[in-house]
């Protein structure tokens, strides 16, 4: 299995899904008065989920099929490492380190992904 979902994969998928999933929360329980914060994060959010979107396809036709139903489901399984981590340090520090977070966990994402 670690031939085609490699664990580097595998944790940056999981940490890329736990920036996402916190915009997305971010965003849906916005209550900032800052009308150009609230659009940068639904971009930022918006941009990063589509681009999850393409790295799945992208992983299944270059490495093999089933993979990225492995990546969804275990990064379903690791936002209970991300509700611990949000334990530690808050919804809103995960959303904000999300705007430097996801960009470059899907660039490596891309990078690292190995080629049949």
């Amino acid at each position: 299995m670690f031939e085609t979902l490699p664990l580097e994969i595998i944790l940056l998928y999981s940490i890329f899904k736990l920036f996402i999933f916190y915009q997305q929360l971010h965003f849906k329980n916005f209550q900032g008065a800052s009308k150009l914060f609230e659009g940068i994060l639904g971009f930022s959010m918006g941009i990063g989920s589509i681009g999850g979107i393409v790295f799945l396809f992208y992983y299944g036709f270059n490495v093999v099929w089933w993979a990225p139903f492995a990546l969804f489901a275990i990064g379903m399984i690791f936002q209970i490492v991300g509700n611990f981590i949000e334990s530690l340090v808050g919804k809103f520090t995960l959303s904000i380190a999300g705007f430097i977070g996801w960009p470059i966990c899907l660039y490596f994402l891309f990078y690292l992904t190995p080629i049949k």
